[in-house]
């Protein structure tokens, strides 16, 4: 897959003089999905954070196609990661087409473009035309997210992060969604790192997976081999806590 979209080296990030992740290190392969798994508190979404330039690493180092992050070249490189939050992050007082559009209208696109992409990410998404001038709270919780998709996706970025996309959703919904976002990552063909608490899901989304645990890496690998080949019982104990309802 040629030269890793990110890469950790000895990343450490700390909140309060508690180490909230690492030292940890991480390649990210270019058009890959990985997904980011384990129980709440193992760094997830600090991890996804550091990734994005949200947070800053108190130690170590974080590298976007080779190069180490700099603060002065971070607005650029925000341009080419799009980025999902759980529950859709929407503007309330903007409608759905005034949210997808926020950054394309900043950097000063012209309406028609704007409408253009905003109508084919719309079918790409799945998310019906009348909807895209609805305000968020007249959306249903999958639209919100189907919206905040688009939102990611406006400036065609080379790279999707995703911090559980799905978790707020009702089973039936979320089960829909799934499905439509593994269709998008394989039409599109980008790099995408999602975070789950679903070990499922992450089988059904990734190519990989990155099992966390205190703010390191236990485990990577394709889902059916932490199944197959747990390193340690924490391994075990997770896959079994993910049992399913017959």
């Amino acid at each position: 897959m040629g030269q890793p979209t990110f890469e950790t080296i000895g990343a450490v990030k700390r909140y309060d003089d508690a180490f909230a992740l690492g030292p940890l290190d991480l390649s990210v392969p270019s058009g890959s999905t990985t997904a980011l798994i384990g129980p709440s508190g193992a760094g997830k979404s600090t991890l996804l954070r550091l990734l994005n330039g949200l947070v800053w690493p108190d130690a170590g180092e974080v590298r976007f196609r080779g190069r180490a992050l700099s603060r002065a070249e971070l607005p650029a490189i925000r341009r080419q990661i799009g980025y999902v939050v759980q529950g859709g992050g929407l503007f309330p007082h903007l409608d759905a087409l005034g949210n997808v559009a926020l950054v394309a209208r900043w950097l000063r696109w012209d309406e028609q473009r704007i409408e253009a992409r905003a109508a084919e990410l719309a079918h790409i998404a799945r998310l019906p035309p009348d909807a895209l001038r609805r305000f968020p709270s007249q959306l249903s919780g999958g639209q919100a997210q189907r919206v905040s998709l688009m939102r990611a996706l406006m400036l065609d970025p080379e790279v999707l992060l995703l911090d559980e996309p799905l978790g707020a959703l009702d089973p039936m919904t979320r089960f829909e969604l799934q499905q439509d976002l593994r269709d998008v990552f394989a039409r599109l063909r980008k790099t995408v790192v999602l975070v789950t608490h679903d070990l499922a899901e992450a089988a059904f989304l990734s190519d990989r997976a990155v099992l966390m645990r205190a703010g390191r890496i236990v485990q990577q690998g394709a889902v059916e081999e932490l199944i197959r080949a747990p390193v340690d019982p924490f391994v075990t104990s997770f896959v079994r806590a993910q049992r399913r309802a017959p």
